[in-house]
């Protein structure tokens, strides 16, 4: 079922978004609602599932990840729907993210590794899958856009 959401729902979750180790009162005051409300508010955000998970963010890169690439990869016919199998390759360790795409290709991962070696072993793990057919590596050489700097709220509430 979907839920409606209003402009203080979207300006909460906007709040979250930017920084959501803010207390309720800093966020409730540069709203301009009650902190209960905003308090009220997040329980019902959460409960829905709308908000699902607290994070922090972390710069890869620092801890050694320099090398990132995104993997296409074609599985074997009727494969695309064994979501167990799937699931194997996405809990690879150095899969970051991990799709499955319409078009030409099946799915799409995103890699990250200290350096080219252990790139390589982890490509291996990925095409020694017994469903997978082939892959193409594509290494990431500068991001531009993170995931996390997504934010179509702002727009919306400011």
């Amino acid at each position: 079922m979907s839920r409606k959401y209003d402009l203080l729902d979207l300006q909460i979750l906007n709040e979250l978004k930017k920084d959501c180790k803010r207390s309720v009162k800093q966020i409730s005051k540069t709203i301009g609602s009650h902190p209960n409300t905003v308090l009220q508010r997040i329980k019902k955000l959460k409960d829905s599932r709308t908000i699902l998970k607290y994070v922090g963010i972390v710069d890869f890169r620092k801890l050694g990840y320099d090398t990132h690439a995104i993997v296409l990869i074609k599985v074997k016919k009727g494969e695309l729907q064994n979501r167990e199998s799937l699931q194997k390759i996405a809990k690879i360790p150095n899969v970051e993210t991990f799709y499955a795409i319409t078009g030409g290709i099946d799915c799409v991962a995103i890699i990250r590794a200290k350096d080219r070696d252990e790139m390589v072993k982890v490509l291996e793990k990925i095409q020694s899958h017994p469903m997978v057919l082939r892959t193409t590596t594509h290494i990431i050489l500068h991001t531009y856009k993170n995931s996390y700097e997504f934010n179509p709220l702002e727009e919306i509430t400011e």
